[in-house]
């Protein structure tokens, strides 16, 4: 019992000891957190997993940091203190090859992690870190992101500098400016290609022979910053590679660029070429499926996707597509389930359609036109981007143009009797080559008619139903055509179009393209169709 009437009077003696002590401190210190030489992996419920010392307390990367030097100084240390461990313990799925150390520019050491130098968050400011588990650091400024083991891409906000030495702001201008883009989870520039299209890389060589000099960044988008959308990002397959993209845009290194936060690729060839990513980038455009290209000898001439010519054929002057067997083997079909134009082109999306090629196939049409490819070799060979060999071929074939002014038919002439006719007009079998309109309409002059004179159209026009004046400003003609042969009268107060001085009309009767049924009425030969045969007027 005595034994025991010590022990509790012990006790008590202490905690008095203990009451005095807390009492004599007028200013207490915060609870200090357990030392720790670790770096662990914590889950948080929003941004997945985040790397945090051995406390749990969150550590950050600043963006500005992208060429692996801390470049967070004075005050800004005060908010955001520097976190540094000599030799730390790492927790699974952390490399110890990824963590490293520098000497901040106010002598203290830091640690890094791929290069990135880590830093605590101090919400008060006063360098007291924030608590076990937050994250109120994330996305402060738009420049300070929570630390993850597995970025996929990151986000540096630095002074571009291109490979000619100059500063430039971010509209590619010579100039002082800090800019926010994408690089990958060490820091390393990405780019776009200005040249491609959304999903389409247009830059990388089927053999990859060129990807030394503009890389592409195969990583999938699976970890990213907070502040980007997951949506914006995907992925294409570029010979046997997977490329990751943005908003479209297939990404890309620079080859030249030997350290991370280089951003030398912005000035080659030329500034805006290839452009950094950022949340500003807008979205690429979908490749277009036809567009025009400028041609030194043809001029403005349509071309699909890759470059490669399309051509009109004569003999489809009706809208059907009239080229069979072997003629597939040299003039493949062309056919788009979805025609996309350039941004910029002032091509009539409503010009273009479809039609069924002989073959049962489907073939793209423009102003009823069928489209084809030329292969020289007749196998199915499409000719490179660029040439124009069908050319002319067979005087039937043309490159197709978004504007000629008039094209040529060649077809059997039907009268309106029915009877078909030769180029003599008398009744028999055989094609005739004549001029129609841009979308395939006949032609016709009235043999009544003298040179630049309209003898058949009434002043009031009640007579122009059935047998319309036709009038167009030639500007673009098939390579057949001379346009020396063209030209314009009055007829009361309304342009009329002459061909070799003859007043050109159209035949009100013709109620679809490629009908000639003018060339029987009133009588054959009395309005014959037009080509390079016609005489002049007199």
């Amino acid at each position: 019992m005595k034994s025991l009437k010590m022990t509790f009077l012990a006790a008590m003696l202490a905690g008095t000891t203990m009451f005095y002590s807390c009492s004599d401190d007028s200013n207490p210190e915060p609870e200090e957190q357990n030392e720790s030489n670790e770096i662990l992996i914590s889950s948080n419920s929003q941004l997945g997993n985040v790397i945090t010392d051995g406390n749990g307390v969150t550590l950050y990367f600043y963006s500005k940091d992208a060429s692996g030097e801390s470049a967070c100084l004075d005050g800004c240390l005060d908010k955001w203190p520097i976190f540094y461990l000599e030799s730390p313990e790492l927790a699974s799925g952390l490399e110890a090859s990824d963590f490293s150390s520098i000497t901040h520019s106010n002598g203290e050491l830091q640690t890094t992690y791929k290069g990135w130098p880590l830093y605590y968050f101090s919400p008060s400011g006063n360098g007291e870190v924030e608590s076990s588990g937050a994250t109120a650091g994330e996305g402060v400024g738009g420049v300070w992101y929570v630390a993850k083991p597995d970025y996929s891409i990151m986000i540096a906000n630095t002074q571009l500098v291109g490979n000619d030495g100059q500063n430039y702001t971010s509209s590619y201008e010579v100039g002082e400016e800090s800019t926010a883009y994408f690089v990958d989870s060490e820091g390393n520039t990405l780019y776009a290609f200005a040249k491609d299209y959304k999903e389409i890389n247009t830059y990388t060589a089927a053999d990859l022979s060129n990807n030394s000099v503009w890389p592409i960044f195969e990583v999938s988008p699976e970890v990213i910053p907070s502040v980007l959308s997951s949506g914006d990002f995907g992925t294409i397959e570029v010979s046997g590679k997977t490329q990751m993209t943005y908003k479209g845009w297939p990404l890309y290194y620079f080859g030249q660029d030997a350290s991370r936060g280089d951003t030398k690729g912005v000035s080659v060839p030329a500034p805006g070429v290839w452009p950094i990513v950022n949340q500003n980038t807008e979205e690429a455009v979908v490749q277009p499926t036809i567009k025009t290209i400028e041609h030194e000898t043809l001029g403005e001439i349509m071309v699909d996707a890759q470059g490669r010519t399309l051509y009109f054929f004569t003999k489809d002057v009706t809208g059907n597509s009239t080229c069979a067997g072997g003629c597939l083997n040299a003039w493949p079909v062309f056919y788009s389930e979805e025609i996309v134009l350039p941004n910029t082109s002032q091509i009539d999306i409503n010009d273009f359609g479809t039609t069924t090629a002989t073959d049962g196939s489907m073939q793209t049409t423009y102003k009823g036109w069928p489209l084809y490819y030329y292969s020289p070799s007749g196998d199915g060979t499409i000719e490179d981007a660029g040439e124009t060999l069908g050319e002319g071929v067979g005087s039937v074939w043309f490159v197709a143009k978004t504007g000629y002014s008039l094209m040529i038919g060649d077809a059997q002439l039907v009268g309106s009797d029915g009877n078909n006719y030769l180029a003599d007009y008398t009744v028999g079998d055989g094609t005739t080559k004549y001029f129609t309109d841009a979308e395939g309409n006949t032609l016709y002059i009235f043999i009544n008619d003298s040179k630049d004179k309209n003898n058949y159209t009434k002043e009031d026009f009640s007579n122009n139903g059935t047998w319309p004046i036709f009038y167009i400003d030639i500007t673009e003609l098939p390579s057949l055509m001379n346009a020396e042969d063209f030209g314009e009268i009055e007829v009361h107060g309304e342009k009329q179009l002459t061909f070799k001085g003859w007043p050109v009309y159209y035949f009100g009767g013709d109620s679809e393209r490629g009908q000639t049924k003018g060339v029987s009425v009133p009588s054959p030969g009395v309005w014959p169709i037009i080509n390079n045969d016609t005489e002049l007027a007199k």
